[in-house]
């Protein structure tokens, strides 16, 4: 154990229940170490002797991509089990609970169901051909609208950009781009987030929300609250900056991710993001 420093990835012999840990920081006399099932313990060398964990076995997506030291806050983070039992608490059922549907999944996939018919490809391509940009915004309109995903001063900021000319050209091919282009994910997602810098929409709910609409099994939706909040009670390191970029977005995507496999191995079977997401901004809540 004396040879054990910051980073090296670590079991304690006597606590198989806190599973993996990461050496956060080392002296001569003490480690401290985060466990992905019990957070941050500082231990003593004298007493405790922890096992180097190398190759496959010392390989976990929380571990690296865990936040930085200085803010991980032992008493706040949340592991995935504690997470589930409180999910679980308030919906006994899971993703079928009857509340839980009716209160979080239908606007959602009311929404999902009006972006498939208004703003599906062959569509969009049409009126994008056709020149008519502005059924293409009163459309993405009526979409959001469908949802409960915005705020209403959102919503008014939004719905107002997209009534003026002059934005519905470049807002409608940004949007056919982002939705169906061919290029990267992550280059489709820059396009996007130019054009809403031009329009003055350059904000988290507006850069993820039709993607997450159209897409839910892939795409992921940002309130910045929420979701800077459960980053930090799952000790989620997301990069997170006020102003949307693709970084944040695929840290965000791998604690999806993430999430989402622990839910399956759990049997709670999430059906797409929809589900994870709900799931994601339960774990902050008190």
């Amino acid at each position: 154990m004396s040879a054990l420093t910051t980073g090296d990835r670590v079991t304690h012999p006597n606590q198989q229940e806190w599973g993996l840990g990461k050496v956060l920081s080392a002296t001569p006399d003490n480690l401290d170490v985060f466990f992905v099932g019990a957070g941050r313990k500082r231990l003593s060398r004298s007493f405790i002797k922890l096992e180097k964990a190398e190759g496959a076995a010392s390989k976990h997506r929380l571990l690296d991509n865990l936040l930085e030291t200085s803010q991980i806050v032992s008493d706040n983070f949340v592991t995935i089990p504690m997470a589930i039992e409180r999910f679980m608490a308030k919906y006994p059922n899971g993703f079928e609970d009857a509340d839980y549907i009716k209160s979080v999944r239908e606007a959602n996939m009311r929404g999902q169901k009006m972006c498939t018919q208004l703003l599906g490809q062959d569509e969009l391509s049409r009126l994008i051909a056709d020149g008519d940009f502005n059924a293409v915004c009163d459309r993405a309109r009526h979409v959001e609208s469908s949802t409960n995903l915005l705020t209403k001063s959102e919503r008014k900021v939004l719905h107002e950009a997209l009534e003026l000319p002059a934005c519905q050209k470049l807002f409608s091919l940004a949007l056919v781009e982002l939705l169906y282009g061919t290029e990267s994910e992550e280059a489709r997602f820059k396009h996007f987030l130019r054009t809403l810098g031009i329009l003055e929409l350059n904000k988290w709910p507006f850069a993820t929300l039709f993607s997450f609409i159209r897409h839910p099994q892939q795409s992921a939706f940002i309130k910045p609250t929420a979701i800077q909040n459960a980053a930090k009670a799952l000790c989620w390191r997301i990069n997170y900056k006020p102003e949307p970029n693709w970084k944040t977005y695929d840290a965000v995507a791998r604690l999806y991710s993430y999430v989402r496999t622990n839910l399956l191995e759990e049997g709670l079977m999430p059906r797409d993001l929809i589900d994870v997401q709900a799931f994601i901004w339960s774990v902050a809540q008190k």
